[in-house]
């Protein structure tokens, strides 16, 4: 090498480790950090035990968002005074649509022919919502856990991070011009420190109202923008900051500590730890952090390994990445009908890499940059936005109106099954009068359909009408307690009974109503998600402080109204798995039970519902196709399903 080639080098290396805290083409830092956090994601999501807060991924790509997007629209604002929101639409649309796009029709395409109709109507709703980008509205609205272990995802659920992206890419430049315009002619150190303003504010506000949400609505709280707009901020203050640069020494140790907060986010948090919230700042610190830091150039700095090639290709590639590895995993226990063991997830892991790869090199770079629709007139990338959207609505729309005409035509069946007096349908196949039960005709058939079943579901929802067709006068509010009255009326009751429960106790309202109805019973339902009448505890810190208050307070409503002599009760299982746990729940029954006023007289347990698991509704669907015998296809093990209920246990006790 020539001297001249050295210094070449070394002005190089100088340029690097001086550069402004800004965007400077690729970053060997970012890089690293986009793969660091889509690796988080993709374990996470096939192994949830091995990585426990890998969700914690999502938000590293909300702060490099934040920091590039803000770098970009400053740059363009010093430079020209001005932002064009036409331009920087169309370079955001060629970014994220083809392959967001792509996916998606993938998963329309897969969910037709290998889906059960029963999960049609979700998984395309949200399919539709995905494609408009507002998937993370829809799954808040829909009171989904995205970390609950309960949750029945559908293979477009991962796209709710791409809707909170996609808001900010639409709001965020808008707001940069309205922090211009209120300075106006200003310089640019003026243009600047409005931004900043701004930009600090949104930050503040979003930061406080998250903690806010995630302490009252964890589940929305995930999901909702306003939660998250902060840790785009972020990223954007830092990007404004006039940072002079460290020495490499700092810088070095910056970079490391960052790394550090990231990873012991991820493998230290868990589905438990209350998020968004003031959580989220470990690994948004951790992303800042290393952002700042740059690229210092020292032996002992991780630079080193972030410049790997790998590193570097799984960084580039990390978005198409995350949009393959999620419907890979959800759709293929459909295609293969059974459960994924490693061999499987780690192809599907494979397969996500091929599929990312050939994505980008493909889908991504050549519609980004290539001539088809790059140029400085945005509106071949319009054109080109609208009709590819459309084709994905379209995909979604049709596989709806098939749904419902299929539906439509399982109704008519049920109702005439009805209509002629078909013995063995429904409770009546249990009826102890007429057993044993048997109609042959009904053996390969199943009434009404899945798809229609997951409808008649409806009654034990506590939202909107299903609450108020039920609950006579509407639930009625009384501190932490929520009262569901219905059976007979006051004035006509025989007797006067009280039902409590979790979520599970209130699929026995629509059938404790009809037995009330034939018994003279007035019935008040109390429900309380996650607090059994218990000295032991369950749920969350935040459910559990409201559940400190709502057993004292159901105890003083019960000693208020002695007309009600008889408790009715009924909790969730929970795993049973664990022996100790089980004997320290029936004796927190017990003295839950200890805490009644005299005035109730009898206790009935409910015992809780078989856990049927969440396929049944898949199994019976493929059995009819396949004309089998819907139990005998379907049947679980009396052991798998009935497990042991420590409350039952409590009252035989």
């Amino acid at each position: 090498m020539t001297d001249r080639e050295k210094a070449k080098d070394a002005s190089i290396a100088t340029a690097a480790e001086k550069a402004p805290r800004e965007a400077r083409g690729v970053r060997p830092e970012i890089q690293a950090l986009r793969a660091i956090a889509v690796a988080t994601v993709v374990v996470f999501h096939y192994w949830p035990h091995a990585i426990s807060g890998g969700y914690i991924g999502v938000d590293v790509f909300f702060a490099i968002s934040g920091f590039l997007i803000t770098a970009h629209l400053v740059r363009e604002v010093d430079r020209t005074a001005k932002v064009s929101l036409p331009g920087f639409w169309a370079r955001r649309a060629r970014r994220i649509l083809p392959a967001a796009l792509l996916v998606l029709l993938f998963c329309a395409v897969a969910t037709y022919f290998w889906v059960p109709l029963n999960l049609w109507e979700q998984f395309f709703t949200e399919i539709r919502a995905s494609t408009l980008y507002v998937e993370n509205w829809n799954l808040a609205g829909a009171a989904v856990d995205y970390l609950g272990a309960e949750n029945r995802p559908s293979p477009v659920q991962h796209y709710w991070s791409l809707s909170v992206e996609e808001q900010f890419y639409i709001v965020w430049p808008v707001l940069i011009l309205i922090a211009m315009a209120v300075v106006r002619r200003g310089s640019e150190l003026v243009r600047r420190r409005a931004i900043a303003v701004m930009l600090l504010v949104l930050t503040v506000a979003s930061f406080i109202y998250s903690v806010i949400a995630t302490a009252n609505d964890p589940a929305a709280a995930f999901f909702v923008t306003p939660t998250r707009v902060w840790e785009f901020g972020a990223g954007g203050l830092l990007a404004l900051a006039a940072i002079e640069n460290a020495r490499p020494t700092l810088r070095g140790f910056v970079s490391w500590a960052g790394i550090a907060m990231i990873l012991i986010a991820a493998f230290f948090y868990t589905p438990q730890t209350p998020f968004p919230g003031a959580a989220a700042l470990l690994p948004i610190i951790g992303t800042l952090a290393v952002i700042w830091a740059g690229a210092p150039q020292l032996r002992w700095a991780p630079l080193g390994w972030m410049k790997l090639r790998t590193v570097q290709w799984v960084g580039d590639t990390s978005y198409s990445i995350y949009l393959w590895h999620w419907p890979l995993l959800i759709l293929a226990p459909f295609v293969l009908l059974r459960e994924l063991d490693t061999p499987i997830k780690l192809a599907l892991v494979a397969l996500t890499i091929v599929l990312a790869g050939l994505t980008k090199k493909l889908v991504e770079d050549p519609l980004r940059s290539g001539p088809l629709l790059a140029g400085k007139r945005p509106r071949k990338t319009f054109i080109f936005a609208l009709c590819a959207t459309a084709i994905v609505l379209l995909a979604g729309f049709g596989a709806l109106a098939v749904l419902n005409h299929r539906k439509a035509a399982d109704r008519q069946k049920t109702a005439n099954l009805l209509g002629g007096g078909v013995r063995c349908l429904g409770a009546a196949a249990r009826d102890p009068e007429h057993q044993p039960c048997v109609n042959p005709k009904l053996r390969y058939s199943a009434s009404p359909s899945p798809a229609t079943a997951r409808e008649m579901a409806a009654p034990h929802d506590p939202t909107a009408a299903n609450r108020s067709v039920l609950c006579q006068g509407g639930l009625k509010i009384i501190g932490e307690l929520q009262l569901c009255t219905f059976g007979v009326r006051a004035n006509k009751a025989k007797r006067h009974i009280v039902e409590i429960g979790d979520s599970h106790g209130r699929r026995w309202r629509p059938g404790l109503n009809v037995a009330a109805l034939q018994a003279g019973w007035r019935v008040t339902s109390i429900i309380r998600r996650a607090c059994p009448l218990s000295s032991r505890p369950r749920g969350g810190p935040t459910d559990r402080q409201g559940c400190d208050q709502w057993k004292p307070q159901l105890v003083k409503w019960m000693a208020a109204n002695p007309q009600i002599d008889t408790l009715f009760v009924t909790q969730s299982t929970g795993t049973g798995k664990s022996s100790i746990r089980f004997d320290s729940e029936v004796k927190g029954y017990l003295d839950g039970f200890k805490l009644l006023p005299a005035s109730i007289k009898h206790i009935v347990v409910l015992r809780d519902n078989p856990r049927a698991g969440r396929n049944t509704l898949d199994c019976v669907e493929r059995a009819v196709a396949a004309g089998k015998p819907t139990g005998a296809a379907c049947a679980l093990p009396r052991k798998a399903a009935l497990i042991p209920d420590p409350l039952a246990a409590a009252a035989r006790s």
